[in-house]
């Protein structure tokens, strides 16, 4: 089934897609756990964040890493 889409793909589509895994295996789980280990978010902020990373997983991924990161508990 998956052969059916990807006979055509030249050496280009098959390097994005590979740098698009790469990111989604490295990026997402370390957003995750750079998440469990915060301990200045509060538990909603967290299940906020982990919801955001997960259901939007790259742009979650990386709006926690730039902004995420940096909020601190007032």
């Amino acid at each position: 089934m998956i052969s059916e889409y990807t006979h055509s793909f030249g050496p280009w589509e098959i390097i994005m897609i590979s740098i698009a895994l790469i990111a989604l295996i490295l990026i997402i789980p370390f957003a995750l756990f750079d998440l469990y280990f915060r301990k200045h978010l509060s538990l909603n902020k967290k299940v906020i964040w982990v919801l955001f990373i997960i259901l939007a997983p790259y742009l979650g991924a990386i709006l926690y890493l730039l902004f995420g990161r940096k909020q601190k508990a007032l």
